[in-house]
């Protein structure tokens, strides 16, 4: 499971009406649009009262809005229906990358309606990194004049396991006690690969490998239609593929790791420069040394994924990052030397294709882990399940 952080302090009935029934609500609305008091209370079999509360939490934090649904007939009172209120915020998906957080925000309908991104420091702690998402989280919300009240989840993604799940704790529990919902929050190079699957390169495949090349390496695997997570959680850190065992020490233990030859800060070092831009730059002049640089680089990680897809036989790879930005030339290396590192039976109908969602990608998939609609999600923790939950007593039998 991802790792969870539920709301801290006793339970309200404040916080209990925004999970577990309160969810039933939604889904009536998502799925049949604008619906009278009574719909919903067929549709989801609550009683009376139940729902009354419910709608009126809603109301109150703007999730949903109640308008007349056309001119009184006759002596009765006017039908009133329960519209999804577009300007609010129902989930946030957030990435703390090594060198840039990311926020998303999706409203009740599961409509993606605003996204953000800022550089932060490298270094910085977890409450740090926390605030600074918090900081662009709010000023998106405020810019964009969407409502934060009727927030139901959050999803966050961060490196790891290098990064440590200590650290992936400490920043979910900084969100969650500052917004007092609950977080969920897995690997973030996971995340990607599941937001390629489900909105981007990767979607449709039921067999799908990802990997993020930037300033780590890490990847997802989709098998089966499922997300893989691995025994411990672990599944999918190709950044530690050793593509050269005399090649110099990671700071995993092992040797030559991918990570340690095709990583952003490996490319650099290669080529003895300071800046990416600067690479990127000489490297789209064709400079020599930078072009050496991305060669061998590109044979690492054709090699890689030649031994990932021995093991997982995907139909699909996806490569993002910003390694992988580096064009259809690098893809293209990528590409011969994973076919002439694996077998024809192997590499027969694989599709190897750049990623579509760019920096995006985590922060959407860490909207999907709230949501948890996808099949892919099986399994995975959902924010319903470590929320409290609605008095059941009062609903209609």
């Amino acid at each position: 499971m991802a790792v969870v952080k539920h709301p801290t302090g006793n339970p309200t009935v404040l916080r209990q009406l925004r999970y577990g029934n309160v969810e039933r609500v939604l889904q009536v609305l998502r799925r049949q649009g604008p619906s009278s008091r009574a719909d919903v209370a067929t549709a989801t079999g609550l009683s009376r009262t139940t729902l009354s509360g419910i709608v009126g939490q809603l109301l109150a934090d703007g999730v949903v809005t109640e308008e007349p649904a056309g001119p009184p007939s006759g002596r009765g009172r006017p039908v009133h229906r329960l519209t999804l209120n577009p300007r609010s915020a129902q989930a946030v998906g957030i990435e703390v990358g090594r060198e840039r957080i990311t926020v998303a925000i999706a409203n009740a309908a599961h409509e993606v309606t605003a996204f953000a991104g800022t550089h932060h420091a490298q270094r910085s702690g977890a409450r740090e990194q926390a605030g600074a998402a918090l900081e662009l989280l709010r000023d998106l919300a405020a810019r964009e004049g969407i409502d934060l009240a009727g927030l139901g989840g959050v999803g966050i993604g961060t490196p790891g396991p290098g990064d440590t799940t200590d650290r992936r704790q400490a920043v979910a529990d900084a969100v969650s006690e500052a917004l007092d919902v609950p977080v969920l929050a897995d690997n973030n190079t996971r995340l990607a690969a599941l937001g390629e699957a489900i909105w981007g390169a990767a979607r449709g495949a039921g067999d799908a490998l990802h990997l993020t090349l930037s300033y780590g390496i890490g990847g997802g695997l989709v098998a089966g239609g499922l997300l893989f997570r691995g025994a411990q959680g672990a599944a999918g850190e190709l950044g530690h593929i050793s593509v050269d065992a005399e090649g110099p020490r990671c700071w995993c233990g092992g040797h030559g790791c991918l990570e340690q030859v095709a990583a952003v800060p490996a490319l650099l070092r290669a080529a003895g420069r300071r800046s990416w831009e600067r690479f990127t730059e000489a490297f789209a002049a064709g400079a020599d040394t930078e072009r050496a640089v991305v060669d061998r680089a590109a044979l690492a990680v054709g090699r890689a994924l030649a031994a990932a897809s021995s093991t997982a036989n995907p139909r699909r790879i996806v490569l993002g990052g910003e390694v992988a930005e580096l064009g259809p030339v690098f893809l293209g290396r990528v590409e011969e030397a994973f076919r002439r590192y694996t077998a024809t039976r192997v590499h027969r109908g694989v599709e190897l294709v750049p990623a579509a969602l760019g920096e995006r990608s985590a922060a959407l998939g860490a909207l999907a882990l709230v949501f948890h609609e996808s099949p892919l999600l099986a399994g995975y923790a959902t924010a319903e399940a470590v929320a409290p939950q609605v008095d059941t007593a009062t609903h209609a039998s």
